[in-house]
């Protein structure tokens, strides 16, 4: 008996993609085997963490790098650093009242419940724009927001170069206006992988730190994050974070945690990008197939999928919104399970990039019992 059926957990095939809520991803074995190997022997965790955060950043190429215990932890952290700057002294002696006179720019299309992270801090943060996706926005709008308590503009890019739309304010845009303005720049890329490249374009283009969920696509430990840039930051999160007796002490990463990841990004920079693609490409055209007979069934190939990342996802079309939502409660009634979204469409969303070999095949066998079961 396993772990989670002597727990009485179900466990499910993840046709959704990289959600915290159902695991984010699995491990890689690799990462796996060197954390076990991590936790038989005692060793000084400043030192282990300072040789994986040279590492990962040469690997990454980046001025710096520095893991921790999840990307809201490396938000939490990067704030904690521009804070620190903008008064030019370690966090720890920076008063409360004085923390929260700082002021953090975010975009209210943008606003997440992960950007409270910075609240948690005592850092305001002022919106700027609209609640819809489209909402117009300049670079004048995001000057004209700066004022003497911004210590850091916040921007979570949903495509690979950060692009919105037409007429919106763009990452481009924004760092524009922070290196006139002499503002940082923090971008939440926690869900923004693939492309690999997304590890150091973000910082090329000028952004000041990019933090990720370590426990993504790169396929570590779930509880785990990056914070990648400039090395001046990089510095004061070091001073802040876990070990130091500082705002990060409580955010605790073992040493297992801290070599999984390095061992997660090494696989991941050695990936074949496009052999990956490839194959996703080939569950979707895989998935047309299988339904092609079907009598209420259509599958469409959509690109990116719902995070951004530049992988393909199937749609599977069926007549209306509440038959979407009844297909989606039957497949997990299966065993295993099928977990995916229909995001209020009618119909539902297949992203192989967290299947396996054989996923695809079952779960269009299973549409299929369902369609000839005449339940819905």
């Amino acid at each position: 008996m396993g772990i989670y059926e002597e727990l009485g957990v179900k466990k499910f095939i993840n046709a959704a993609g990289t959600y915290t809520a159902i695991g984010a991803t699995k491990m890689k074995e690799e990462a796996i085997k060197n954390m076990l190997e991590a936790s038989k022997s005692y060793i000084d965790i400043a030192d282990l963490l300072k040789s994986i955060n040279t590492r990962i950043a040469e690997m990454t190429h980046n001025e710096g790098a520095f893991v921790c215990n999840s990307c809201s932890t490396a938000i939490y952290l990067t704030a904690a650093a521009f804070v620190a700057d903008k008064y030019k002294k370690p966090f720890k002696y920076i008063a409360d009242e004085d923390v929260r006179k700082c002021e953090f720019i975010g975009i209210w299309n943008q606003h997440i419940p992960y950007d409270h992270a910075i609240e948690q801090l005592g850092v305001k943060m002022n919106f700027i724009g609209y609640t819809n996706p489209q909402g117009e926005l300049s670079k004048t709008d995001l000057q004209m927001a700066i004022n003497e308590n911004t210590v850091g503009i916040y921007f979570a890019p949903r495509t690979p170069k950060g692009y919105i739309g037409k007429n919106c304010l763009n990452l481009e845009n924004v760092i524009d206006v922070s290196k006139k303005m002499n503002i940082p720049v923090l971008v939440d890329a926690a869900a923004q992988l693939p492309p690999k490249s997304n590890l150091w374009e973000f910082t090329k283009m000028g952004a000041d730190i990019v933090t990720f969920s370590g426990g993504k696509d790169l396929a570590g430990p779930q509880a785990s994050g990056l914070a990648l840039g400039k090395k001046k930051y990089i510095n004061i999160i070091e001073e802040t974070g876990f070990p130091n007796y500082s705002a990060g002490r409580i955010m605790k990463i073992g040493r297992e945690e801290m070599v999984a990841l390095y061992t997660a990004v090494k696989i991941y920079m050695e990936s074949d990008e496009n052999e990956r693609l490839l194959w996703c490409e080939k569950e979707v055209e895989k998935l047309k197939n299988l339904l092609s007979k079907s009598k209420i069934y259509s599958v469409e190939r959509c690109w990116p999928n719902q995070a951004g990342q530049s992988l393909p996802r199937s749609f599977v079309r069926v007549q209306d919104n509440e038959m979407a939502e009844r297909i989606r409660d039957m497949l997990m009634e299966f065993n295993p399970g099928v977990f995916c979204f229909t995001e209020h469409k009618n119909g539902i969303y297949i992203n192989p990039m967290c299947m396996e070999n054989g996923d695809t095949e079952y779960i269009a066998e299973k549409l299929m019992e369902i369609e000839n079961s005449k339940l819905i």
